[in-house]
């Protein structure tokens, strides 16, 4: 159960906005637990009442936040132990690639980012590496791309080799 003075929502995603000299919470937050990646296996934090809890080590394998305890969520704003107040931010996510209608494909290719000061031109967005959204609502990064990509060149390598292969026993 979330905490309602959170402000948060049961099945909405909420990101934390990044400021500069400010911790950085790449993630979201999902039902009062906080994931880095879209797949949802492993919380890497949780909200114990209005208190955030972030598990996270630095390199020395000591936690970040002492006691790991990050700061306070109220009304969508997560204050943190040394006083930082960072806005949270609602993310639209489609579970569905049924609810991608005309207007959701004209802007598929847009960058994902929580931050409010992003670059709106077409080639700032392709440029970038930031996140992007996929039909099914699922983030795909540069790194994900690279498997798909290499994928679909030996597949077709090995099509057009079939294919000229049968056509030579034709001959």
């Amino acid at each position: 159960m979330i905490d309602p003075t959170t402000g948060m929502k049961a099945g909405e995603r909420y990101c934390v906005e990044n400021v500069e000299r400010a911790h950085q919470f790449p993630g979201f937050f999902l039902d009062g637990k906080y994931y880095l990646g879209p797949e949802l296996l492993t919380a890497v934090g949780w909200l114990e009442g209005k208190r955030f809890i972030y598990d996270n080590l630095d390199a020395a394998g000591e936690p970040v936040f002492p006691g790991r305890a990050a700061g306070d969520i109220e009304d969508l704003t997560l204050t943190l132990v040394d006083g930082t107040a960072l806005k949270l931010s609602r993310l639209e996510v489609s579970a569905k690639a049924d609810d991608i209608d005309a207007q959701d494909q004209s802007t598929m290719d847009e960058a994902f980012s929580c931050s409010h000061a992003t670059a709106k031109s077409s080639e700032s967005l392709l440029a970038s590496p930031r996140l992007r959204r996929s039909m099914d609502g699922l983030v795909i990064t540069r790194k994900d791309r690279i498997p798909l990509l290499l994928s679909a060149a030996v597949i077709g390598f090995l099509t057009g080799f079939l294919i000229t292969h049968a056509q030579r026993r034709r001959h």
